[in-house]
């Protein structure tokens, strides 16, 4: 995890010196809707460095970041889905993401894309390594104290690019749920 960061971290500070300003874990809850390919469910533990981005922030007003993510997944299989009566299967899965993230009083909503890597394919019988692109939104509890509590909502579409002969790609809807674990340079 930490040499994924630190490989993510110069590639976020190229794109407009980057300074991070707070470590923060997410945890979210998620499943994408059934289909012809079965369904699939997310459980998913995010480490996320946030900070300031001069770049960001002029063109977007934004701060931006870099986020880990590892993912139990449970999913269809075969490529068929659930059709011959094939049972789940278990999938774990590492992404990782850069995003900007925009701020209000007490919301935020958030934009992000990188690469995913899972043990198995995902779907079944597509890639073993996709794209993860998220958007997402929600509220801050607690926003001036220590650790305020965010909660939310992610959409996430992950998908091969067509690295593969099958690309259905899957949309992922998710609950979010974290807080600020401790500030850095304050």
């Amino acid at each position: 995890m930490l040499a994924i960061l630190v490989v993510l971290l110069p590639c976020v500070a190229a794109a407009g010196d980057f300074s991070p300003g707070e470590f923060n874990l997410y945890f979210s809850r998620g499943q994408s809707p059934m289909n012809f390919h079965g369904h699939s469910s997310f459980r998913t533990i995010h480490f996320e460095l946030a900070g300031r981005s001069a770049l960001a922030r002029r063109w977007l007003k934004a701060n931006a970041g870099v986020s880990i993510s590892y993912s139990d997944i449970r999913q269809a299989r075969s490529w068929f889905g659930y059709r011959y009566g094939d049972p789940n299967d278990s999938v774990r899965a590492e992404s990782s993401f850069v995003f900007v993230r925009r701020h209000w009083q007490r919301a935020y909503a958030e934009l992000g894309t990188g690469p995913m890597w899972s043990n198995r394919r995902v779907p079944a019988a597509t890639s073993r390594f996709n794209m993860d692109s998220q958007a997402g939104f929600g509220a801050l509890l607690f926003a001036q104290s220590r650790t305020p509590l965010h909660l939310g909502y992610r959409f996430s579409h992950i998908s091969n690019g067509g690295l593969t002969g099958r690309n259905p790609g899957l949309n992922v809807h998710s609950i979010v749920i974290g807080t600020r674990v401790f500030a850095l340079g304050r």
